[in-house]
């Protein structure tokens, strides 16, 4: 049963495209909303010449978002059935255009992870970046910056204020922090975020513009909130960012990490799980994961934050389908050549550490799969199917 663009929609469509300004690329956003047994859908986009077909499964929201800047073309019909019966699965379906003025509202675009990454920045509604939602996980916020530059600069002192050993639970000036290593890519839940802005007042230190437009960010979206003199933040919210910098697969591979650590704020149970897992994982293991974090000196994680600890080893562990792969080829030769005093150690605590990280990464993958659909290295409930 195929279903056609209802034509006021199509109507829409056209006067927009007749009144378009012709000298800039054109993006809309295409919101469905689904009727009730929508958690197997199939979307087609087509115009001539040219087709896309998506499918979603086991679909937790009732609503699915779509970008002409991610889809290619701008659809002159679409279909959407359930996967199974081919039932049309259309409750509503509107259309507006993104327009990138610079002047956008403190208003995220709501996406999924796979469209972000698709996304064409001549598209954005800012110059210098674009705020998401993440359509599954709403109260995590995902910017993606043009590059690292630009990125560095509205979040490297959160990050050294939150994670940085040596530096974390003060601002330090932009001065001393001046030729230390930055993230290439960011995560902070909610409550740091507005430990760092309380602090900010507290201990009067100036915001540049970038910082405080994050802080309105948050403040209009209810990612922090006002509480007395400072700021709260919810438990299942915070920011995950990404730069256009990167090469392609590595910001896949960087912004399906990050994404990690935003379900580790708003995925409820895995944070729990993740405790529990680590608290049963055997010495050895839990020993080479501490020096792993200890000797990356480029990165200077503070280890010593058990809450950081555990939420990069689920980041590690998931960020790309097979962990034994990045255990074999990364981490356990990185150990070797950073603390080569250690390497006979190590090698007599290889197999039982090894073993006990890929038990511990399954466990993680199963639950994650049975509760979210999601699976390792990839958090896109999006799947494309050729025509």
């Amino acid at each position: 049963m195929k279903r056609f663009v209802p034509f006021a929609f199509f109507l829409l469509l056209l006067a927009q495209l007749m009144c378009a300004d012709e000298s800039r690329p054109k993006n809309y956003m295409i919101s469905v909303k689904l009727k009730d047994g929508h958690d197997k859908v199939r979307i087609d986009f087509t115009a001539p010449e040219k087709h896309r077909i998506y499918t979603y499964r086991d679909l937790k929201s009732g609503t699915v978002t779509f970008y002409t800047s991610s889809i290619g073309f701008v659809p002159a019909d679409i279909t959407v059935q359930q996967f199974d019966t081919g039932l049309d699965m259309v409750e509503t379906l509107e259309m507006k255009e993104i327009i990138p003025d610079g002047n956008a509202p403190l208003t995220p675009l709501p996406a999924d992870f796979k469209q972000i990454l698709e996304n064409d920045p001549a598209q954005w509604r800012y110059p210098d970046w674009e705020i998401y939602s993440w359509e599954s996980f709403p109260g995590i916020f995902i910017i993606d910056f043009q590059n690292f530059n630009i990125q560095s600069h509205r979040l490297k002192r959160l990050s050294y204020f939150v994670e940085k050993r040596g530096y974390t639970g003060k601002i330090h000036s932009f001065l001393r922090l001046s030729g230390k290593s930055d993230w290439n890519a960011h995560n902070y839940k909610a409550k740091d975020l507005a430990a760092f802005f309380t602090e900010a007042e507290r201990s009067n230190v100036l915001l540049t513009s970038a910082e405080s437009y994050l802080r309105e960010l948050l403040l209009a979206n209810g990612i922090i909130e006002r509480n007395g003199d400072g700021y709260a933040g919810g438990e299942d919210k915070g920011i995950v960012s990404v730069s256009q910098e990167s090469a392609s697969h590595v910001r896949s591979l960087l912004l399906t990490h990050e994404g990690y650590h935003g379900l580790f704020y708003a995925a409820s149970g895995l944070k729990e799980l993740v405790y529990d897992l680590w608290d049963k994982l055997i010495p050895e293991a839990q020993e080479m994961w501490v020096d792993y974090l200890r000797t990356a000196d480029a990165w200077n994680y503070d280890y010593n934050n058990g809450y950081l600890l555990r939420n990069e080893m689920l980041g590690y562990m998931m960020q790309q389908k097979d962990f034994a792969e990045y255990f074999d080829n990364m981490m356990f030769p990185r150990l070797l050549k950073r603390i080569p005093d250690k390497a006979e150690h190590f090698h007599g605590t290889h197999d039982a550490a090894r073993q006990a990280f890929l038990d511990t990464a399954l466990k993680i993958a199963v639950f994650l799969q049975n509760n979210y659909n999601l699976s390792p290295g990839n958090l896109s409930y999006m799947r494309e199917v050729r025509p």
